[in-house]
């Protein structure tokens, strides 16, 4: 079956809807070739028709070196909007396999042994240990230049033949290979996203957030993470809009990011809020002047006063949202007037979700179990990974390992993961209640409990909390104030004050290694 055949399996839904991103770009090109696809402070602006031209180009310099669909481009690049760029052109030719390039050489070795790709995308002139390791594991390497200066597109040269250049006729071929970026997994898991994942996850959005070619998206967020890649990047461009990338995307600009970008809403993590506020009150009582619509937090659970707060300082909704790298973005609230509830993650949509108990059976309004989540856009399973898929995905049902409740007007909150929870004694204890518990305190600005090995207990709790500016209260305090929040066995044994807690790269606590690094365990 030639490449065209295949891609026309997978192009259009039943209801006309766009199924590829290249579809997407291509279409988009055709009627609007002059509106913008990627605005950068770095560059000029890029447009659709831009975008079409460096997709074909893209494509052809790959398959005159022997790259066909089935191909795996890993890109490693650091500047967002070139990173991108790559991506989004690998994902329309071949199968796009996005790396952090902050990996280590030991990292980045493993990660190869792992994905098993043909080629790997690097800058330039690069000094980077991949090119040591591309030689090692015999993958080709394609150096990429931005042509001129100031101004975003690719250049390829590649040195070499790949022979990987076969296409089976697979109609669900992925898109990209994306990883976990859970924090309890010695290593991650490999996530193959088809195109109709990828279709059906923006397509949400779009559905969610009323998204059309007027609306551009700030991206803050890694291109190389799922939410950072689908919904920063591939939702504004297949609902026609465009994406938005600052200079810097760790050091907070607020006139360049809501002021010269224009971004119309903006999605990222707490941790991400939390330095918006920051760099807000540091300039004074101004206000914030956009031309957002609504923000979208996910990544990690979002702070009941940073919502408050982020609301007040830019008067839009700020919306919590539910998502897996495995199955898109799940559930989210809504922006007036659809519904919203603060500290939950909105109403999954019909047949969507489930929360069941250990038996596998739903549970009532209100009580807790795990989420299991169906639909397009869940992935049909980890790659080379059987024995784990037979337990994750089961009947149709992707098992999360999020423990959630559903109230009874069907809003989604969620109360942690099965694996953390702590077993004190018997006594099985959410460490995200701790949390909760602690961030009511008026000091306490970040909080983030965890288990603790215990000779008599089995295992104890600890609490780690980064306190607010100028605040005094110690660790004693604080186990005082929770004495009146929480059951007694809840309470933590200790609580350190610390400077900052251990996150990964979506924001989320690495609680495990708040746990590993406690060596006071009491007796």
């Amino acid at each position: 079956m030639s490449e065209s055949a295949v891609l026309s399996r997978v192009e259009v839904t039943t209801n006309g809807e766009l199924k590829t991103l290249d579809q997407a770009i291509r279409s988009k090109a055709s009627t609007a070739p002059a509106d913008l696809a990627i605005v950068s402070s770095a560059y000029k602006p890029f447009t659709y028709a831009e975008l079409a031209a460096h997709s074909d180009r893209f494509r052809e310099t790959l398959r005159q070196s022997g790259f066909g669909p089935e191909a795996r481009i890993a890109v490693l690049l650091k500047d967002p909007p070139v990173a991108a760029l790559a991506i989004v052109c690998a994902s329309c030719s071949t199968v796009a396999v996005p790396l952090d390039p902050n990996l280590t050489a030991a990292e980045l070795e493993a990660r190869l042994r792992l994905l098993n790709v043909d080629g790997v995308i690097i800058l330039d002139g690069d000094v980077t240990p991949m090119r040591d390791l591309a030689a090692k594991y015999n993958i080709l390497i394609i150096e990429v230049r931005v042509p001129h200066a100031g101004e975003l597109g690719l250049e390829l040269f590649i040195a070499g033949k790949s022979g990987r250049g076969t296409c089976s006729g697979a109609a669900e071929a992925p898109a990209f290979i994306l990883q976990t970026s859970g924090t309890t997994a010695a290593e991650p898991s490999l996530i193959p996203y088809s195109h109709s994942n990828l279709a059906a996850t923006a397509a949400r959005l779009k559905r969610w957030f009323d998204l059309s070619a007027s609306d551009r998206c700030l991206s803050v967020t890694p291109v190389y993470y799922c939410h950072g890649l689908t919904a920063t990047v591939v939702a504004p461009l297949t609902s026609g809009g465009s994406v938005a990338f600052p200079a810097n995307p760790h050091l907070v600009n607020l006139k360049e990011w809501f002021g010269s970008l224009q971004p119309t809403w903006l999605s990222a993590g707490p941790t991400m809020f939390h330095a918006i506020l920051d760099k807000a009150h540091a300039e004074g009582g101004e206000g914030v002047r956009h031309n957002l619509r609504f923000v979208v937090s996910g990544g990690a659970s979002l702070p009941l006063k940073i919502q408050t707060d982020l609301q007040a300082a830019l008067g839009v909704p700020v919306l919590e949202h539910y998502g897996a790298t495995e199955a898109g973005q799940i559930s989210s609230n809504l922006p007036p007037p659809g519904p919203a509830k603060a500290g939950t993650c909105g109403i999954p949509e019909r047949g969507s979700l489930k929360v069941v108990d250990p038996h596998g059976v739903s549970v009532g309004a209100g009580e807790r179990g795990e989420v299991l989540v169906s639909g397009p856009a869940v992935v049909a399973g980890y790659l080379d990974n059987p024995e784990l898929n037979k337990t994750v995905f089961v009947d149709g049902w992707y098992h999360t390992g999020d423990i959630g409740s559903i109230d009874d007007e069907g809003f989604l909150t969620l109360h942690g993961r099965l694996k953390e929870i702590i077993s004190r004694g018997g006594e099985k204890i959410s460490p995200r209640e701790i949390d909760v518990a602690l961030l009511r305190h008026p000091d306490v600005a970040e909080a983030a409990a965890f288990s603790v090995p215990h000779p008599r207990l089995g295992e104890d709790i600890a609490a780690a909390v980064v306190l607010r500016p100028g605040a005094t209260t110690t660790g004693d305090d604080l186990r005082r104030f929770l004495a009146s929040e929480l059951a007694w066995f809840k309470v933590p044994r200790r609580i350190s004050i610390v400077s900052d807690l251990p996150k990964g790269k979506t924001g989320k606590v690495q609680r495990r290694k708040l746990s590993e690094g406690a060596t006071d365990h009491g007796k």
